[in-house]
């Protein structure tokens, strides 16, 4: 008996098998449907799907034959996959060299007749075979030898695919802990940036009450500029502090509630001013969402409308329906409206288009957090404006 051989680049090879995760794993139903049918076309009472470890050859799958491995040094297959890009077929094992003292030969299952398609992945290793034997002397003809190579590429194509499985899994394991790094690293930022923040803001006012009347004009605007910037970097880090827990954001926890309930809620949170109307349709509907992320969609949408509206006598309706699959909702103002070619850039992070009434300009995070909160729920976003006509932003929540 001649030895199967080690190949020159075997430690890749092997590396590479390890990759795909297949060594020692269960059963499973499309590698055994293959070995099935290559056994049936072929008429040979055995076939097989073997994988080349170091020193051991594994059975991935198997048809006729009872046990998972045998050692590579008595095996056909490690001969097979010497030679990658050809199909290795033995007659008559009793009269090859190499075989004919095979302990696999002379003893059960007394293979008689070997054939074997390496199965070379994308780096052009050959990982294993896909083969089938006989306990007589046998030959194959040459549409079986097509079959069983084409056979062959199929399980190299589901080995593929369990690879950039394992792969996809691996990449959602480390961004869920870089997420989840990022949202620690924002609170602990949000935090330690807010607290000076604040003490600018209670400094400015503090000097203002005590040396306001010592100070010209420019003194005072001076000390109003200084709290008014605290105060937008202050806004803009709760801006980015809520944005990142809506990235991270695991609850889907799901309440019953009715869209009435829900709108009443909103309207009390966000004390729409008494230049405002507030409407809402559909008050009964009965809704079954996550309510805490609707709730902050609705407020996002709501406090926008009133924050950069226009008009003497301002608007805000809030509707909500039931399509297949999906509640729909809708928030629409009677403010200045969003030019269309805008419609896309203002659900962008830190994307503004302009100041509100009081000439603060806004930190663009909002609407991103809300497009975010809606894609996460399975639902999408839109928005149907035109300048001087205010503004509709629609979106969709999955039931």
């Amino acid at each position: 008996m001649i030895a199967a051989p080690l190949l020159p680049n075997d430690a890749a090879r092997v590396a590479s098998l390890y990759d795909y995760n297949l060594l020692d794993s269960l059963p499973e139903e499309e590698y055994d449907n293959i070995t099935r049918i290559a056994s049936e076309i072929c008429h040979m009472p055995i076939s097989l799907i073997t994988l080349l470890d170091t020193n051991r050859q594994y059975f991935k799958s198997k048809t006729g034959i009872d046990g998972t491995e045998t050692t590579r040094e008595v095996s056909f297959c490690g001969h097979a996959i010497a030679n990658p890009n050809e199909v290795m077929i033995v007659p008559d094992s009793s009269k090859d060299e190499r075989f004919y003292d095979n302990p696999f030969v002379t003893g059960a299952p007394h293979v008689g007749f070997y054939a074997g398609v390496p199965l070379v992945n994308e780096d052009g290793y050959a990982l294993g075979t896909l083969c089938v034997l006989d306990n007589k002397p046998n030959e194959l003809t040459e549409a079986q030898k097509q079959t069983l190579q084409a056979l062959a590429k199929q399980v190299v194509a589901y080995f593929e695919l369990r690879k950039k499985n394992i792969e996809l899994n691996m990449q959602k394991e480390e961004l869920k802990v870089l997420n989840q790094s990022l949202e620690r690293f924002a609170y602990v930022a949000a935090h330690d940036l807010k607290s000076p923040c604040n003490n600018l803001m209670q400094l400015a006012d503090l000097l203002k009450s005590n040396y306001g009347a010592q100070l010209d004009e420019e003194g005072n605007w001076m000390l109003d500029a200084v709290g008014s910037a605290s105060a937008t970097l202050g806004g803009l880090i709760d801006g980015i502090l809520q944005h990142t827990r809506s990235i991270n954001e695991i609850n889907v926890d799901k309440d019953q509630t009715t869209f009435g309930q829900l709108a009443g809620e909103v309207e009390q949170i966000i004390n729409v001013p008494p230049t405002f109307t507030f409407t809402y349709t559909n008050a009964d509907m009965e809704l079954f969402v996550p309510k805490s992320a609707l709730q902050q969609i609705l407020l996002n949408l709501c406090v926008n409308a009133i924050k950069y509206n226009d008009k003497e006598s301002g608007e805000l309706t809030m509707a909500a329906a039931q399509e297949d699959g999906h509640y729909k909702f809708t928030v629409s103002d009677n403010g200045p409206g969003i030019p269309e070619v805008q419609h896309e850039k203002i659900f962008e992070l830190f994307a503004t288009l302009g100041s509100d009434y009081e000439g603060n300009k806004g930190h663009g995070i909002g609407l991103s957090t809300v497009k975010r909160l809606v894609e996460k729920h399975g639902g999408a976003i839109s928005i149907h404006s035109e300048p001087g006509k205010g503004s509709t932003f629609e979106f969709t929540m999955k039931k």
